[in-house]
């Protein structure tokens, strides 16, 4: 049976506490790849990816139990830091202070790049205009730009803002890095509780614009898909604000692949699990052929599978 876990709800204690006397293999003589019980601790915007990968996992694996907690990137990486998850899904490497925690330890840790994903920036399928740049981009998070029509292709006079899916998330984060934004307190933007909120609220809002994970519209079997869509738009993104159109790139896999589509950032799977539990074998299958057909058919780019781009010439 599928555990989805939501940060704020009491339901983390109590999957801790089942599972945590379980995180070490060691504790267990009897775990192997394919047995035991574990959690997975997931950044919230690659849940669908990864609910995608445990219910594959569990169809193979039936003595094998891996819960999964979906919560923002910071808690996730804490949570592995602490024992209480035996790995981090993750959209960055550790930062200095983190593998400091290691070395103070003297343990070691695996940090294995299983796809790259893209940041999806979505508006109400009212709205006009679907094209922007990440400089414009820039100067909406800095509060230069206020309105649709001082975008190069904008023309509604509408209030422009963004809206994330928490003010602690990885898609936040990583736009103030890109951007070399200091304080996120001095961003005009809204934060919502998770991806589907982003999406709902956008859906019901026009002049807004959501960023989130791309996988959350991008596999068109998931049963979700044609809801989520319902009522959006995906925005086109160019590096710098232009006239020619042919350089506004949506965040599908071709732009990825071809590194055309500028706002993409690597997901790793983080473990500091010493002996071959189950741990291992949850990360040995995603990245098998199996697993990596997972992440290309949730919309990212799998890091060990070739991909065959196909360029269709309008007559």
């Amino acid at each position: 049976m599928k555990t989805v876990l939501n940060y704020f709800g009491m339901s983390m204690l109590a999957l801790l506490a089942l599972v945590g006397c379980q995180q070490k293999s060691g504790d267990n003589p009897e775990e192997t790849v394919s047995r035991g019980e574990m959690l997975v601790a997931v950044d919230e915007s690659l849940q669908p990816v990864l609910t995608a990968e445990q219910e594959a996992f569990a169809d193979k694996n039936k003595y094998a139990k891996v819960h999964m907690a979906y919560v923002p990137e910071l808690m996730a990486i804490q949570l592995m830091l602490q024992d209480s998850a035996r790995i981090a899904v993750v959209t960055r490497h550790l930062k200095a202070d983190e593998k400091k925690i290691f070395e103070e330890k003297k343990l070691k840790y695996r940090a294995i790049h299983m796809a790259t994903d893209a940041l999806a920036f979505i508006t109400n399928s009212k709205t006009s205009d679907t094209l922007i740049s990440v400089d414009e981009i820039d100067g909406i998070m800095k509060g230069k730009i206020t309105q649709w029509n001082q975008l190069k292709h904008g023309k509604s006079s509408q209030k422009i803002s963004f809206v994330f899916d928490s003010d602690n998330s990885s898609n936040l984060q990583y736009l103030l890095d890109t951007l070399r934004i200091a304080d996120k307190k001095q961003t005009p933007i809204y934060a919502v509780k998770s991806n589907k909120e982003v999406i709902e609220y956008i859906q019901k809002t026009p002049g807004a614009i959501g960023v989130i994970g791309v996988n959350w519209i991008s596999d068109i079997d998931d049963p979700e898909h044609p809801r989520f869509m319902n009522g959006i738009k995906v925005m086109g993104v160019a590096k710098k604000a232009t006239t020619d159109l042919e350089q506004y790139f949506q965040p599908f896999q071709y732009a990825i692949a071809l590194k055309k589509y500028p706002l993409n950032r690597n997901v790793y799977m983080i473990t500091k699990e010493a002996k071959r539990g189950l741990g291992t074998g949850f990360i040995n299958y995603v990245m098998t052929d199996a697993g990596q057909r997972i992440v290309l058919k949730s919309g990212l780019l799998p890091a060990n599978q070739i991909i065959r781009l196909v360029q269709v010439r309008q007559m």
